[in-house]
């Protein structure tokens, strides 16, 4: 049975054409020229202020933890969303501490809540008041800076990075913004939403090899992190030259096919899959509907642990997905999805609608077999 593989956040299968024959034939290519026109297309790409403002990094975990050492200090105070992954929060905490804790020094940040579609709490419903007055409210005389996960890796909402490029230029914040999972499936414009940071992952979205990691730096926080010795400072001693290969190649794909293009087919999946699954006795699907998001999906059911559905759908049907936190702890709290976690699915721009139906009747499968469903009415329908 051929496998499917519907983890494509942690495994992309298959990269863009190409991509593994870059990677393999790199040494013969001239590797300056390869490193700063892949440095060009990276910042054509998401619109940064140009290839010397980008740096290489070993993850984008790292390229998250040195920029966020590198631009506050102790005593200064940012705002972070409440979907961001456990290493944001990770390098948060090993400088500072969250607002209501007993810690003292560092960097203290406060988390913007959302709502259990994923989205930003930015407004109160129920008062005449615009947009931001949440957020607004959070501020802080030694409020320095506004961290944000453009997209979840969890439930796949797109948060609204302009909107809060806006709010961090008239407040004076560095802006950071996680970009690792949004390329290739969101347009970026680093240089018109006023971002200081952008963090890049070459997997996923953008089709190449997950080693492919690094962030740009507006000219503003290129200045904060060195100068004309930022990179000296923060890229990687040794450059991976396969992974820059591949995603030199695998950006000349995303560049040639356009990001609405590229994002359009795994919408299609996962409307396809929510219209499907949520006739499904038993299936709760987590995050927000068939808008503003990326080809992410989670869900939690009745009838078995997430675990044990992931291991079936692998030993009976050769569907690969993932189940736990998917490195999001805070996000998980924030959806209502803690401690249990979700069992999540990542499409792309390859999945066709074969394996949709496949995984449709994998799960019709799995609530007829337990003790929990009655079987017969709860056959998916349009």
């Amino acid at each position: 049975m051929d496998k499917i593989y519907f983890n494509q956040i942690s495994v992309t299968q298959p990269m863009a054409e190409g991509v593994a024959e870059a990677m393999a034939s790199w040494e013969a290519m001239d590797s300056e020229k390869l490193v700063q026109e892949t440095r060009e297309q990276i910042s054509t790409l998401f619109r940064g202020p140009g290839a010397e403002k980008v740096v290489f990094t070993e993850t984008v975990g790292t390229a998250m933890a040195q920029t966020i050492r590198g631009l506050f200090k102790e005593g200064d105070h940012v705002l972070v969303s409440s979907l961001e992954n456990d290493e944001v929060i990770g390098a948060l905490e090993a400088i500072g501490h969250e607002t209501g804790s007993d810690g003292r020094g560092g960097v203290e940040y406060t988390k913007i809540p959302c709502d259990k579609k994923g989205q930003l709490y930015l407004y109160d419903p129920a008062k005449d008041t615009d947009v931001l007055t949440v957020i607004r409210g959070m501020l802080r005389p030694n409020t320095k800076g506004l961290i944000l996960n453009y997209v979840s890796e969890v439930c796949g909402s797109v948060l609204p990075v302009k909107e809060l490029g806006e709010f961090a230029r008239r407040n004076g914040l560095i802006f950071i913004v996680n970009g690792a999972f949004s390329g290739g499936y969101v347009p970026t414009f680093m240089n018109l939403w006023n971002i200081d940071i952008f963090t890049f992952y070459g997997g996923y979205g953008l089709l190449g090899p997950k080693e492919a990691c690094g962030f740009i730096a507006s000219e503003r926080a290129a200045e904060m992190l060195g100068g004309s010795s930022m990179r000296e400072k923060y890229e990687m001693a040794s450059l991976n030259m396969p992974a820059i290969a591949g995603l030199h190649r695998a950006l000349e794909f995303v560049i040639q096919k356009k990001v609405r293009f590229l994002c359009n087919n795994g919408l299609q999946m996962v409307e396809y899959f929510i219209r499907k699954i949520q006739h499904v006795s038993g299936v709760h699907i987590i995050g927000p509907g068939y808008k503003d998001r990326i080809p992410v999906i989670s869900i939690q059911t009745d009838f078995m642990p997430e675990s044990l559905v992931a291991e079936k759908l692998e030993k009976d049907w050769g569907i690969i997905a993932e189940a736990g936190f998917h490195g999001s702890e805070s996000a998980h709290r924030a959806l209502g999805t803690y401690p249990r976690g979700t069992l999540r699915f990542s499409f792309g721009y390859f999945t066709d609608i074969k394996e949709m139906e496949r995984l449709v009747k994998a799960m019709w499968q799995l609530t007829v077999q337990t003790d929990i469903l009655p079987s017969g009415s709860n056959m998916p329908k349009e």
